[in-house]
C-alpha cells in the first residue's frame, strides 16, 4: 500500500515538473502592474461609491471605494497592463450615475459638486496640486484652476 502512494506521489511531481516545463516555455501576456489614484471629495454635497476600472480589469475586478461622503481623500488601485483604457464610474446615492469617465493619465482626481452638478478634475499627482498645475476637465463644464 505505502509503494502505491510514494508511485502516485512521484507520478503527481512528474506530471507537476513538465506541466512547468510546459508553461515556461508557452507565450505569456505581458505582466499586470497597478493603475492608483487618489480621490478627493472635499468639496461634494453626495454619497457615492466610486470605482476604478482598467481594460484589464473590467467589472469583475474594479476597485470600489464603498459610499465616500465629502471630507474625504482616499485611494483606489487596480490591475492595469500597458495601454490599457483607465476609467472611473461614480455611483451617486439617489442621483444620475456617471459613468466611463477616462481618467487620461491622471493619478490625483478630485470630485466637486452636488447631485444635480458633478465635475471632475485630474491632476497627474499630488505634487502637481501642490506646484499649482492647472487641473485637466476630465468631466463637467470645467475646472478652475
Amino acid at each position: 500500500m505505502m509503494n502505491i502512494g510514494r508511485k502516485m506521489a512521484s507520478a503527481g511531481a512528474a506530471l507537476l515538473a513538465v506541466a512547468g516545463l510546459v508553461t515556461a516555455t508557452a507565450p505569456t501576456a505581458h505582466a499586470e502592474g497597478s493603475y492608483n489614484i487618489m480621490i478627493s471629495t472635499r468639496i461634494t454635497q453626495f454619497w457615492a461609491d466610486y470605482c476604478l476600472l482598467t481594460t484589464t480589469s473590467g467589472n469583475g475586478r474594479a476597485a470600489c471605494s464603498g459610499n465616500k461622503w465629502k471630507f474625504n481623500d482616499f485611494r483606489l488601485g487596480t490591475v492595469h497592463n500597458t495601454g490599457d483604457r483607465v476609467w472611473l464610474d461614480i455611483n451617486i446615492v439617489g442621483g444620475k450615475d456617471r459613468k466611463g469617465i477616462d481618467l487620461r493619465g491622471m493619478h490625483y482626481i478630485e470630485v466637486k459638486g452636488d447631485l444635480a452638478f458633478v465635475e471632475v478634475c485630474g491632476y497627474r499627482s499630488l505634487d502637481a496640486v501642490a506646484k499649482g498645475e492647472k487641473p485637466l476637465n476630465l468631466h463637467g463644464p470645467g475646472c478652475a484652476g
